[in-house]
């Protein structure tokens, strides 16, 4: 009976935040997660950065409909107390029910066995070109086409890592080591612990290991977190293979879990979304992205320049060289 049930607020929830006492909610209801966070598949890290807070939108994102069998033992029997949903946060989760229901998180296509092949058939061209060729410009060319075929097993050990490359978890552990750990000499684990963390703050100054360099505004909401720090590079459909699918950056932060041979399809979708939402929707040409690069570049190395500047111990150069957060 609703009499019966108990109540907490979100500041009381937000005061379980630490190791040792790590607390989440999930569409409502409270839950310990405290011992269970160094087990947790996708390291403790990202619990911790989302520890004391609602967290139903980043759940919903990276796990599959079965993980939610598993949230009962962990109820501590409370609910937050006035519990609302956000529009946006229904509008998300309901794109998440349709893709669901589209068969789209399983259905994996033909990309990857695609890619595989290719870079197969480039290892085997190089080990040729190498052992078989005296030319030097055989050998320049197999350069060439090493450094691609370490790009393309670097997109599926990526791939592999979030499980959107083989059905089977065993399978998709094999393929993370032979292009992890074998081909590009990448740790998986040390990428996934990176990486999920990455993911879950994207961009944040003090939660994120991929760019702790990047200071920007801690925001509360992680659908504004991930529209916030992303940006899309806009290509032809022919140019999808070069990039891997990471052209589509915010897709892929929405939906992880999502296999990029999809991603194109429902890039349309999530720019209503945010257009609807007023949340920030960035997508350049691959030119006009490295232009903001260089032009972002050359603003870090002024404000280094500037000795002077009260805020240096904030600037981009601070950052990159204490590895601050």
């Amino acid at each position: 009976m609703e009499c019966d049930k108990k109540y907490i607020t979100i500041q009381q929830l937000e005061q379980h935040n630490k190791p040792g006492d790590l607390w989440v909610s999930i569409n409502g209801k409270v839950y310990n997660v405290s011992d269970w966070s160094k087990y947790h598949p996708g390291g403790e890290t990202p619990l911790l950065n989302l520890a004391g807070k609602d967290v139903t939108d980043a759940f919903t994102a990276y796990h599959p409909a079965t993980a939610w069998q598993y949230l009962n033992k962990f109820f501590t029997g409370y609910r937050l107390k006035d519990y609302k949903v956000s529009e946006v946060s229904k509008d998300y989760r309901n794109l998440i029910h349709e893709f669901t229901k589209a068969g789209m998180f399983e259905n994996k296509g033909h990309t990857a066995v695609f890619t595989l092949t290719s870079v197969a058939a480039m290892f085997g061209f190089v080990f040729y070109g190498v052992l078989c060729c005296n030319s030097l410009w055989v050998h320049l060319c197999s350069a060439m086409v090493l450094g691609m075929a370490w790009i393309q097993s670097a997109y599926i050990g990526h791939d592999s890592g979030h499980y959107i490359v083989m059905s089977g978890h065993g399978w998709n552990k094999l393929v993370q080591l032979i292009t992890g750990n074998c081909l590009t000499g990448i740790s998986i684990a040390w990428w996934k612990w990176t990486h999920n963390a990455h993911h879950i703050a994207c961009n944040s100054l003090d939660c994120d290991p991929d760019l702790q360099h990047i200071p920007v505004f801690a925001v509360s909401s992680w659908l504004f977190n991930s529209t916030n720090g992303t940006l899309d590079i806009s290509c032809s459909p022919w140019m999808d293979w070069f990039f891997g699918g990471l052209q589509f950056q915010l897709e892929h932060h929405l939906f992880p879990r999502l296999p990029r041979c999809h991603l194109r399809q429902v890039a349309p979708l999530v720019k209503d979304l945010c257009n609807k939402h007023n949340l920030p929707y960035k997508s350049l040409s691959f030119w006009e992205a490295n232009e903001l690069t260089i032009r972002t570049l050359k603003m870090a190395a002024m404000e280094a320049r500037d000795v002077n500047n009260s805020g240096v111990s904030k600037n981009f150069l601070w950052e990159a060289v204490t590895i601050h957060g």
